[in-house]
């Protein structure tokens, strides 16, 4: 036990941290440590990997809280005098008496209602000892995208692309710009088209931006832009671009709605 690592120390986060704290510890520290770094040492960055993933994962973290606690409590008992502490009990019993301090029943009250109230908090999860809380999808500033790579990157644009364009050829059909053979009935879309062409910007930044952030939306105007531009559906550029700014707008006045609360 006295030989106990504390993870908390080795990220520089405290105790109660979530896991947006715990991984922006990790991501800052890996790059100083990092072997390959000035400075990098690999045994550091190997300790730095095994506290991100015992604290990332909630049934590890609580197994490690568990043994930090029994660790301090060791170490408290191999310092502690029996033969004062009934006289340190009274002691501390007076000074409260003294003080007014709420007895112990009361605090126990107390705490029983905050947990109460923690639990019925607003979009919050209770696990265990933690608290999680879930972005609902209509709180995109809530969501928590983690850095673009090739796999979210090549999604967001195909995923994109692939909706541009059949959003587009809806558009070529319903005005007339292309022959829609049996679907002559999507003529009748034709006023409806920058709409269509609105929420199809809005969806695709959408989903790119949950899987790769703001990088994620930048890959959707590009896709945007090679479908809408020359000899592509009129409007669909302008339009897609229109939804992909309703989405951000969302985002930047819920962070400025969060952030006076």
């Amino acid at each position: 036990m006295a030989d106990q690592v504390n993870y908390y120390e080795v990220l520089g986060v405290p105790r109660d941290a979530s896991q947006a704290e715990i991984r922006n510890a990790y991501r800052r520290l890996a790059k100083e440590r990092h072997p390959d770094s000035p400075g990098g040492d690999a045994r550091e960055f190997a300790l730095l990997q095994e506290a991100h993933e015992v604290l990332s994962d909630p049934e590890r973290r609580r197994r490690h809280d568990e043994e930090l606690d029994l660790a301090f409590a060791a170490s408290q008992l191999s310092d502690l005098d029996f033969s004062k502490l009934e006289d340190e009990l009274a002691a501390r019993r007076a000074q409260r008496e003294a003080e007014g301090g709420p007895g112990l029943g009361e605090r126990l009250r107390n705490r029983l209602r905050r947990g109460k109230r923690g639990s019925r908090r607003e979009n919050v999860r209770v696990r265990g000892r933690y608290e999680i809380r879930e972005a609902r999808w209509y709180e995109p500033h809530h969501f928590e995208p983690e850095p673009v790579n090739w796999k979210t990157g090549a999604l967001s644009f195909a995923g994109s692309f692939a909706a541009f364009i059949a959003a587009g050829q809806v558009g070529l059909w319903a005005t007339g710009a292309a022959d829609p053979g049996p679907l002559v009935w999507l003529a009748a879309l034709a006023p409806f088209m920058p709409v269509i062409y609105t929420v199809a910007g809005l969806l695709a930044a959408y989903f790119a931006y949950r899987a790769a952030g703001y990088w994620g939306v930048a890959l959707v105007f590009v896709a945007a832009l090679v479908v809408g531009g020359q000899g592509g559906p009129v409007g669909l550029l302008q339009f897609a671009t229109v939804g992909m700014a309703l989405l951000l707008l969302v985002i930047y006045l819920g962070n400025r709605r969060a952030a006076r609360r």
